[in-house]
């Protein structure tokens, strides 16, 4: 205490205090009270240095502070009274929309703005990793073309360790509000997340974030917002035309919520031109009039008013590798339909939840359930069961233990275990029930028809049979063309002569080329000879002449005579191509090398059959 109050006479005494006349005036009741006692209260020994400024440099620093706290008690008061301000603006004179993340159109908004922030200046921006496909990353102005072959003639392995790093990020608003003008209406966007509670089920529970747009612009109209909408929605849609988006079934967290956030997209590809499917053209044009009729708007009103279900349903069965799922892709390139993929296997799908998925469907789309004799669709619950009856009835030996194991395996399954997967009746049910889903195609494939149950292929679940079978002859010369014909434009068929060539299906092939015209195609393939490290002497001979390019004569020429050497109708267009591709630059090399793979292959399937026939024997002894 003491040293505290020599402390302050010694200061006192330095800076004695100011005495006035206007300032001493023991009468007035607020003489003590001025800015330096009430700021000598918040802040503890503002009077020294108040004094200390004041006597050595001149300037008060009482009216700095005063000045200072009144600007930031005025700036305090504007905000609460923009605020208010804006709120009633806001309430009155704006109208505004709000995206959840949850539907598509959130996605739609966001590639929009990506678009936008990319071309205009901001200063609050989120970076993200965009994920692309082959064909997008092959088609980026940052890729530069790399030569396969040294000047040696020697292989020249590509690297693509520095391919993320060239992948151009996406920059879209950050979490906040954001400005920004669009065809001449100015609009303010507020991006914020949300913590949505999320029940897991069995009692449990889980915060989860949400990300909700909320749009808005000046006036009473929400018209300027639904163009803006729109035009992201075209702006998303406008490279739609030649690529077919498929979709998969979401997570369980997520498809139970319903709605179209139940799909998710797996990936975008190129539109596939209905050429490149083997196929006769008959069966083509078939399937393609068939749909194209029922997806006539006048069809929907046809079908009400006659109580039909507005539904379609299509099989292709046949061999696999024979062209049932690529005829599936190239029918959704030329109505240009989304392709909405189905697993019966899927462990997690229930039957309700299939269900909620065909009920979400868009009006016009196509259904793909692969394999679906694999499903487990097939009644055969009493074969295992009624086998020991007839061996009993027959008067043979009857063994006890046998049809105990039998029923034991009948009845393994628990009531809980039956209520996973997906049973007939189930997808029957959901395929053509009173609440099942119109206006979607619905394609079901499948290696052995003769497996699957009467009642799921009847007329009205499944209205059109597509056959597909091993490629003939005309198919094969076909395929080779495809693959050794320059493809920059697809559309343009380097001109074969069918001179020396088995009957050729070029005639039909113009009927699909209005539709290709838009899609986009992979880099040229020169058509030249691949040549590799390890050439033979004989190779070395004949260099010169393979490394000629290969006219379009010589080419139905060699197409010809490829298509002799395989027999007809053995071998399915999967595993021609299959053998194609490693020879995709040298179609001389192909044609010589054919007659040893025939060989070869027809032996692997005569060893095949025979294993299959040894094991099939076994089972019925």
């Amino acid at each position: 205490m003491g040293r505290g109050r020599g402390l302050e006479s010694i200061l006192g005494s330095a800076f004695p205090p100011v005495n006035s006349g206007n300032l001493t005036n023991s009468t007035n009741p607020l003489a003590g009270f001025s800015s330096s006692t009430l700021l000598e209260t918040i802040i503890p020994g503002y009077g020294h240095i108040q004094r200390f400024l004041l006597y050595s440099f001149g300037f008060d620093v009482t009216i700095l502070v005063t000045l200072g706290a009144a600007i930031w008690v005025g700036a305090r008061v504007c905000r609460s009274m923009s605020a208010v301000f804006w709120g009633l603006i806001s309430s009155y004179f704006m109208a505004e929309i709000t995206v959840s993340s949850k539907d598509e159109i959130h996605g739609h908004l966001i590639q929009f703005l990506a678009h936008q922030y990319k071309i205009s200046s901001s200063r609050r921006l989120m970076a993200e990793t965009p994920t692309q496909s082959a064909w997008e990353m092959d088609s980026e102005e940052t890729e530069t073309v790399e030569t396969t072959v040294d000047p040696d003639g020697n292989i020249k392995w590509l690297n693509f360790s520095n391919q993320e790093a060239k992948s151009q990020p996406r920059f879209t608003p950050a979490i906040g509000s954001h400005n920004f003008w669009h065809q001449g209406a100015y609009f303010q966007l507020r991006r914020k997340e949300v913590s949505v509670l999320d029940e897991l089920g069995g009692g449990a529970a889980a915060f989860k974030e949400k990300e909700v747009l909320t749009l808005s612009c000046f006036g009473r109209s929400t018209k300027p917002i639904k163009k803006l909408i729109q035009h992201a929605k075209a702006h998303y849609h406008s490279g739609h035309k030649a690529k077919t988006v498929v979709k998969r079934p979401a997570p369980k967290d997520m498809r139970r919520y319903g709605g179209r956030g139940s799909w998710v997209r797996v990936s975008e590809r190129p539109c596939r031109p209905m050429k490149t499917v083997v196929l006769d053209e008959e069966h083509k044009m078939d399937v393609m009039a068939d749909i194209n009729e029922y997806l006539d708007p006048k069809t929907a009103k046809w079908y009400a008013n006659r109580g039909i279900p507005y539904r379609r349903g299509y099989l292709f069965h046949g061999p696999p590798g024979t062209g049932k799922t690529s005829l599936t892709f190239a029918l959704a390139g030329v109505f240009g339909l989304d392709i909405h993929v189905v697993s019966l296997l899927e462990p997690t799908l229930t039957e309700e939840e299939l269900g909620m998925l065909f009920t979400t469907l868009p009006a016009r789309c196509i259904v793909l359930l692969e394999d679906i004799d694999t499903a487990g669709l097939i009644r055969n619950e009493q074969v295992e069961v009624e086998e020991p009856k007839k061996e009993s009835s027959s008067g043979e030996n009857f063994n006890v233990t046998d049809l105990t194991k039998a029923l034991k395996k009948a009845n393994q399954q628990s009531e809980e275990d039956r209520k996973k997967g997906i049973s007939l009746s189930g997808l029957l049910n959901i395929i053509d029930g009173v609440a099942s889903h119109e206006g979607r195609v619905l394609v079901m494939t499948t290696n052995h028809p003769e497996k699957l149950d009467e009642a799921l292929i009847r007329p009205g679940r499944v209205d059109h049979q597509v056959a597909f079978g091993n490629a003939t002859q005309t198919q094969i010369k076909e395929l080779f063309e495809r693959m050794y014909t320059d493809d920059l434009p697809r559309t343009k068929l380097l001109p074969s002569h069918p001179s020396s060539s088995p009957p050729s299906a070029s005639k039909p092939k113009s009927s699909f080329a209005a539709n290709e015209d838009s899609v986009p195609t992979p880099p040229a393939t020169p058509i030249t000879s691949s040549q590799s490290p390890s050439t033979t002497s004989r190779e070395k001979s004949t260099r010169g002449k393979e490394e000629e390019p290969v006219s379009a004569e010589e080419l139905s020429d060699i197409a010809t005579q490829f298509s002799l050497l395989i027999p007809n109708s053995l071998f399915s267009p999967a595993e021609i191509q299959g053998f194609l591709l490693k020879r995709k630059k040298d179609p001389r090399k192909a044609l010589r090398e054919c007659k040893e793979w025939v060989g070869e292959q027809s032996e692997l399937k005569r060893l095949r059959s025979r294993v299959q026939g040894a094991q099939q024997n076994g089972k019925a002894e």
